[in-house]
């Protein structure tokens, strides 16, 4: 019995122990999750405060304004080429001898050079004193074996010179200090006498025909090739001093006459066979076969050889023709006005057609 009575007592002091732990464990998990909450609303609140910082940091910092300014951009517009000066006329025949003028067409553009500034010096004068080809005239070469020449300022290296130069009637108009024909004979004749031996050179006249110092006399001009036909053969002088003074005497002796054109001397120095290095053309009037030079520039010239152009006294469309060929070509362009020598940009403004006669 009192066994029985023991066993009772002690299941009522587990229940009573039971309910105990139970009420601690409520009570623990209550204070438990009260502690965690607390926590996950610092987190949550320490969380928010730091992305607020981050984010009003920025708009507390003084940004510095920058500035700019732009120029107006100024098109600069080609000078004005009249029309009766457009690609494809027909040239205008040089005599009633060679009415049948040709018609060319070209469906190919020629590559178009950007040309290399040069320096600007338009307040130099240009006359008959001994002071222009004092440093222009070429030395004995440029130290590769390759020779080098100078004509009216413009500078070549190369082994073989082609002077294309304009003896029309024009060019016995007065100039400064001179007659125009008085000038090219006396720049033609220093860079003649300039070239060193092993060098080559031709001289190439030209007015309505071209010739040649082979071309039989007298009246040369009469006899010179009008472009129609087979292209006449000419042959390089050596550069040696009797060649020198026969070409000079035959300078000297040729006489200004007849108009212009460019086709046929043009034609005869890229004919030459080796062909030439360098090739200066002279000019100071408007030449009738200008168009055919520009359609047959490619087959002219297929090797794309520079042509350095000079335009004597000729401002206006004529020297824009000049212009283009040398631009066309890689060659170097320059212009005398009034007795003072206009290269590259400083000739543009003289380019306009506001200058035609």
């Amino acid at each position: 019995m009192k066994q029985e009575l023991k066993l009772t007592q002690t299941s009522s002091k587990l229940s009573v122990r039971r309910e105990q732990v139970a009420i601690y464990l409520a009570a623990q998990k209550k204070k438990d999750t009260i502690q965690s909450m607390i926590v996950a609303a610092v987190v949550v609140a320490l969380c928010g405060a730091i992305l607020a910082l981050i984010a009003i940091l920025p708009t507390l910092r003084e940004v510095p304004v920058i500035v700019t300014y732009q120029a107006p951009i100024v098109k600069e517009e080609a000078p004005d080429r009249p029309k009766d000066m457009a690609r494809g006329l027909k040239p205008k025949p040089a005599s009633s001898s060679s009415s049948m003028a040709r018609v060319i067409a070209a469906t190919t553009a020629s590559a178009i050079a950007v040309p290399v500034p040069e320096v600007v010096d338009p307040t130099r004068p240009f006359g008959m004193d001994d002071d222009f080809n004092a440093g222009f005239g070429a030395g004995d070469g440029d130290g590769n074996g390759g020779g080098g020449t100078s004509f009216f300022g413009t500078k070549r290296t190369g082994k073989r010179v082609a002077y294309i130069v304009d003896f029309s009637l024009s060019m016995e108009s007065d100039c400064s200090g001179g007659t125009r024909i008085q000038m090219l004979k006396k720049e033609l004749i220093a860079s003649i006498n300039g070239l060193a031996e092993g060098m080559r050179f031709k001289v190439i006249y030209f007015s309505h025909n071209a010739w040649t110092d082979e071309t039989p006399g007298p009246n040369q001009v009469d006899h010179g090739w009008n472009g129609l036909g087979e292209t006449p053969s000419v042959d390089w002088l050596p550069a040696s001093k009797d060649m020198k003074e026969k070409a000079i005497a035959t300078v000297n002796a040729t006489p200004a006459q007849g108009n212009t054109g460019w086709y046929s001397p043009l034609k005869m120095a890229f004919s030459m066979g080796p062909p030439p290095d360098v090739v200066y053309l002279l000019s100071d009037g408007e030449a009738r076969d200008s168009n055919m030079v520009f359609d047959e520039m490619k087959t002219l010239n297929p090797t794309g050889i520079p042509i350095d152009t000079i335009a004597f006294e000729l401002p206006g469309t004529p020297a824009y023709d000049l212009s283009e060929i040398a631009k066309q070509t890689g060659g170097s362009f320059v212009l005398f006005h009034e007795g003072k020598r206009y290269p590259g940009e400083s000739s543009k403004k003289f380019l306009s057609s506001e200058y035609d006669p």
